[in-house]
């Protein structure tokens, strides 16, 4: 791809003889233009493109955590956000009998030479604030307090992202709020940091699901009522409690 500069006649768009004038990020570029495209259309091409149009569908969706996380080494790399991440992530997509699936627990969404965080587990609270901890620089590589760290939180069902308010790297901690919509739904949860110049690390998958800790908590709960159920079964016939106290009726009236 060549580049123009802005001369006399400045800049063009459009096919002149065998090359192609476009402006792309405020620069007027250069392409050859396409020959004679053979377009079989086989079952195979055919597949392959939809699952093209469907990673990019995707990535435009994700466009706010993109323009952050992807922004400094798409403009090296001299492509879109939207672009490095279909490259990126092109193996955690796939089509299975027509329909998309999508292996989240892979998915990049920044990429750089940034020094991580190490993030611990999430915890969320009746007010569906999620809370992470981080350990500031686990590698030991250089990095500076002032970076700063992010969290983006998707969910399948609702086909939408939510980027957290950033925290700097030395607070060691980092809340948001989930959309009260999300409540039992399949939630995936990333984190990534970035410097003052705009470059960014490698995100990382935090390995939780809002669902997942529901039915724990629900299973813990059955657990404890079915040891209340033991206990009084315990006390119907005439014995013990683990703790070595007489065990009254249910409810503690004797």
């Amino acid at each position: 791809m060549a580049k123009q500069q802005n001369g006399y006649l400045g800049g063009y768009s459009g096919r002149l003889g065998p090359v192609v004038g476009y402006l792309w990020r405020g620069k007027w570029c250069l392409r050859a233009k396409p020959g004679k495209v053979h377009n079989p259309r086989t079952d195979r091409q055919q597949s392959h493109r939809h699952l093209f149009k469907a990673m990019v569908q995707f990535a435009s969706r994700q466009s706010q955590v993109l323009r952050i996380g992807m922004r400094q080494v798409s403009h090296d790399e001299g492509m879109t956000e939207q672009n490095l991440f279909v490259s990126l992530n092109s193996q955690s997509f796939s089509l299975v009998d027509g329909a998309l699936e999508i292996d989240y627990s892979r998915l990049l969404f920044s990429c750089g030479p940034v020094a991580p965080v190490a993030f611990g587990k999430p915890a969320v609270d009746d007010r569906r604030v999620l809370t992470v901890s981080f350990e500031r620089n686990p590698l030991h590589m250089r990095s500076s307090g002032e970076d700063t760290v992010y969290l983006y939180a998707y969910c399948p069902a609702a086909e939408r992202g939510l980027l957290s308010a950033p925290v700097y790297r030395r607070s060691q901690s980092l809340s948001m709020m989930l959309p009260d919509e999300w409540e039992g739904e399949e939630v995936y949860l990333y984190g990534f940091v970035t410097d003052y110049a705009g470059r960014a690390s490698q995100s990382v998958c935090i390995s939780w699901d809002g669902a997942e800790d529901e039915e724990e908590e629900a299973a813990d709960n059955n657990a404890v009522a079915h040891g209340h159920e033991s206990d009084a079964l315990i006390a119907a016939d005439g014995r013990e409690n683990p703790s070595g106290q007489p065990q009254g009726a249910p409810g503690g009236f004797s």
